[in-house]
């Protein structure tokens, strides 16, 4: 079988983009992670072809340096990643490319193209095909030529057709070849909840069996990896010396026997990793956070949303303020570090559920907060919910969910109520005394006291500019 060399693209970009897992910002605190997506592909590809990678936005790489080391590399593909957030640069970058290299075959993945992805294709001819589940092997099949047997992808045909295969929302368990962790090396990536400066992104299950109606991994199925085939990315993960890892799943511990084993194996291998993850209030139980605990795990990042039981209810959360409160107290008696993610300006939002949120932060035992704002995803209720109301028309495809602009307002508040809203959480959680005082009694290392220094800089620069 002839091997193919495929390079792992995250294109230029005038600002931080995190363009990952079918979402795409601008950064808020100056961080940016290894692209899981990419990540995962970089397993799944090796097994067969040669593989490099290029990081243009880790790496700060100017455009016209990216470009002249894509013409160097040849490669016979291309797989990059697109954002809503920087479609335009993205696909004036990718034209730029296929202008350079009119052989190589360019494959898309990203958050922009869960609608009409033949539409794009067929406005964007140096795109030879879209990928829609970084979970499989189908990109082998693609790059093999193999045209049968694909499944999740939309390919341009030789005489200019448009095929949509079928995509997989499969729940089941899976298993990939051990990501090259070290094709990532050296890339300029940083994580704010990070305990050093080396650190490896992990995927122990893709999708989500929760139905939130904002977000757009629910709608991708739920599949779980073997313990035994993680703890083989693990193993390999140790050997490059890394000791602190970003598990990227959306919801660590919603295959609770799964999480539960993976646990016991780290223990057992006597790994001592520290490590951040994901997770639900609901998900989360005592009994989990203390085997997580013991497995090395320091900082959980929570998507909490709204204080307001309303909101909550209404977007399909599952859970109450109560359950909020009562877990991030488990967490902290743990000595488990907490982040809470919040989502301002659901078309359901009004001053008094904003002011629920408030009280939630002013009463909780959050070590930190992320204020995003509401953006309509492709495949969401929440997007047939904002068009229904007229709060965006049809076409619209501006989604940055950071708060450098807001995508729409809601029922009763406008887009600048949302920012006010926005900018008095950010200052009335980070900004008090006691809270500071909380911070700096934390700090344990040099790397601990750079970390914390940056994300103020950058929280001042932030709120400063607001």
């Amino acid at each position: 079988m002839k091997k193919y060399s495929v390079l792992l693209l995250n294109p230029p970009g005038g600002n931080l983009y995190i363009r990952d897992y079918f979402c795409s910002k601008v950064s808020q605190a100056d961080y940016i992670h290894h692209p899981v997506d990419l990540m995962v592909l970089s397993g799944i590809i090796a097994a067969e072809h040669e593989v490099s990678v290029i990081d243009a936005i880790a790496g700060n790489i100017s455009v016209q340096e990216t470009l002249r080391r894509i013409v160097s590399a040849r490669p016979d593909v291309i797989v990059s990643l697109a954002g809503a957030v920087s479609i335009e640069e993205d696909t004036l970058f990718l034209q730029k490319v296929k202008e350079a290299l009119p052989q190589v075959r360019i494959v898309c993945i990203g958050d922009v193209f869960g609608g009409n992805t033949a539409s794009f294709l067929r406005e964007n001819a140096f795109v030879d095909a879209v990928l829609f589940n970084f979970s499989t092997d189908d990109i082998l099949r693609y790059i093999s030529g193999d045209r049968k047997n694909i499944r999740n992808m939309a390919l341009r045909a030789a005489g200019g057709g448009i095929t949509i295969t079928p995509r997989e929302t499969a729940r089941d368990s899976f298993e990939i070849p051990v990501p090259k962790h070290e094709l990532f090396a050296e890339k300029g990536y940083r994580y704010p909840f990070v305990r050093r400066k080396k650190f490896a992104t992990i995927l122990t299950e893709y999708g989500c069996p929760f139905p939130c109606s904002f977000c757009i991994i629910g709608t991708l199925g739920h599949r779980v990896r073997t313990p035994g085939n993680v703890i083989k990315e693990l193993r390999h993960v140790r050997s490059l010396g890394i000791r602190e890892l970003l598990f990227m799943t959306q919801t660590f511990g919603a295959a609770r026997n799964e999480a539960q084993e993976l646990c016991r194996l780290m223990i057992e291998e006597k790994f001592n990793f520290g490590w951040t993850c994901f997770s639900r209030v609901d998900v989360a139980t005592p009994e989990l956070m203390a085997l997580m605990k013991q497995a090395g795990c320091h900082t959980i990042i929570f998507g909490i949303e709204s204080g307001s039981d309303k909101i909550l209810a209404s977007y399909r959360k599952g859970y109450t303020s109560e359950r909020i409160t009562a877990t991030l107290k488990s967490a902290a008696g743990l000595g488990i570090e907490t982040v809470g993610t919040f989502i301002l300006g659901l078309p359901d939002e009004s001053p008094e559920t904003m002011e629920s949120t408030i009280e939630l932060l002013k009463n909780s035992k959050l070590d930190f907060a992320s204020f995003n704002v509401a953006v309509p995803r492709e495949n969401t209720p929440l997007r047939g919910e904002a068009i229904k109301l007229g709060l965006i028309d049809e076409g619209f495809e501006h989604m940055d969910q950071s708060g450098n602009s807001i995508a729409m307002p809601t029922k009763s508040l406008s887009r600048e109520e949302i920012l006010g809203f926005r900018r008095r959480a950010v200052r009335m959680f980070y900004f008090r005394p006691a809270y500071i005082f909380r911070q700096l009694k934390k700090i344990r290392s040099l790397y601990d006291a750079a970390r914390l220094t940056r994300q103020a800089a950058n929280l001042i620069r932030r709120t400063w500019k607001e």
